[in-house]
């Protein structure tokens, strides 16, 4: 692991309360200050005002009457790198979703982790 790892803040937005435990446990244990996770827009958002964050890890989907887009356009606006996690193909995803590297769903925790730290690189 390199050593800016246990620096960097990955806020991760997963409405599954389980995959969202199991993401933070494995980005916890690889080092990274997990921020969340959080199941909601508005959680998330509170959550990036309050704390910050150097990445994201975002669902697009959060339950059956929201989706990410808010944080991800948030993110966009502070220049935050994140990754989507997600079980829809690219081709389905939103806009404000473009460029950022796609994840499906599940993925595993080296992929995960490799994903992040190419994503912060140039941070």
């Amino acid at each position: 692991m390199n050593g800016a790892a246990p620096r960097l803040r990955v806020l991760v937005v997963e409405d599954d309360a389980l995959i969202a435990l199991d993401i933070a446990r494995q980005l916890t244990n690889a080092g990274f200050q997990v921020v969340g996770p959080a199941v909601s827009v508005a959680r998330a958002l509170k959550l990036i005002g309050e704390h910050g964050c150097d990445i994201a890890v975002l669902d697009i989907n959060l339950g059956d009457k929201e989706t990410s887009e808010p944080i991800a356009r948030e993110l966009r606006s502070r220049a935050t790198p994140f990754v989507v996690l997600s079980g829809y193909a690219r081709d389905e995803h939103a806009p404000a979703f473009a460029g950022a590297p796609i994840l499906s769903k599940p993925a595993s925790p080296s992929e995960l982790i490799a994903t992040l730290l190419s994503c912060t690189a140039a941070v």
